[in-house]
């Protein structure tokens, strides 16, 4: 699996997601503490688009079901408790997590390299 590149290194900021492809895969890339981080752009809990996301101290919240996972290892912090973005009391949690159980978001190995962001996405 080569490094594709994917964007230009300025256009990448901390804790704001940036949309790009790669490999025909829809990437968000953010950058935590300095360091560039890419996820792919679909929440597993029902496969909505994570681009309108929210990031805050290295976490990412879904923007439909208040999922929330390490950007950087794209582990399950908190599984669904809001819908549309508005937070739910803790009683209906597994009413809008429909059943599944938590799921890590796909987090893919990153460089950069001569103002340049790379990202290794399978083919």
């Amino acid at each position: 699996m080569p490094l594709i590149e994917v964007a230009l290194s300025g256009a990448v900021t901390d804790n704001q997601l940036l949309a790009v492809k790669a490999n025909g895969a829809s990437l968000l890339v953010t950058r935590i503490d300095g360091q560039v981080q890419a996820f792919i752009n679909k929440c597993p809990h029902m496969g909505m688009p994570m681009a309108k996301g929210t990031v805050k101290d290295g976490v990412v919240t879904c923007p439909w079901h208040g999922a929330k996972f390490d950007v950087c290892t794209g582990q399950n912090v908190e599984w669904c408790n809001a819908f549309a973005g508005v937070p739910l009391p803790k009683w209906s949690h597994k009413l809008v997590a429909m059943g599944k159980d938590p799921k890590p978001l796909t987090v893919y190995e990153t460089s950069e390299e001569n103002g340049k962001v790379f990202v290794r996405v399978p083919g």
